[in-house]
């Protein structure tokens, strides 16, 4: 039996994520396009084709409507823990570490917002 260790609850969200790798030169960043799978507090897995490589530094772009209809875009600060490459579905292991535009919401908050 599989014995759960993670610290917050998973949220599976299948909800797409624009994200971006960290670059020192910002007219080379890359930009890329997955979908936000078994995402939680800390963390999230990111199904994608584009795999950075561990310890990589990622901008994710949550975009959900607000109580009020509007469009609200939240972005978190990432890094690459772990790689799924040669299974199905392909994909990152990313733990949160930083969040801009929660305004007064929190991110818990936001993720339920999502799966509406």
């Amino acid at each position: 039996m599989f014995e759960e260790k993670r610290k917050f609850k998973r949220i599976a969200s299948n909800v797409r994520v624009g994200f971006r790798k960290q670059q020192a030169d910002k007219e080379t960043e890359d930009y890329f396009q997955g979908v936000a799978e078994d995402c939680g507090l800390s963390g999230m897995f990111l199904t994608t084709e584009h795999l950075m490589p561990k310890g990589s530094i990622v901008t994710l772009n949550f975009q959900f409507l607000d109580d009020g209809g509007e469009e609200v875009t939240i972005q978190a600060q990432a890094v690459v823990r772990w790689t799924q490459r040669f299974r199905k579905p392909k994909g990152m292991g990313l733990e949160f570490f930083e969040f801009n535009g929660l305004g007064n919401r929190n991110f818990e908050e936001c993720l339920q917002s999502l799966l509406q």
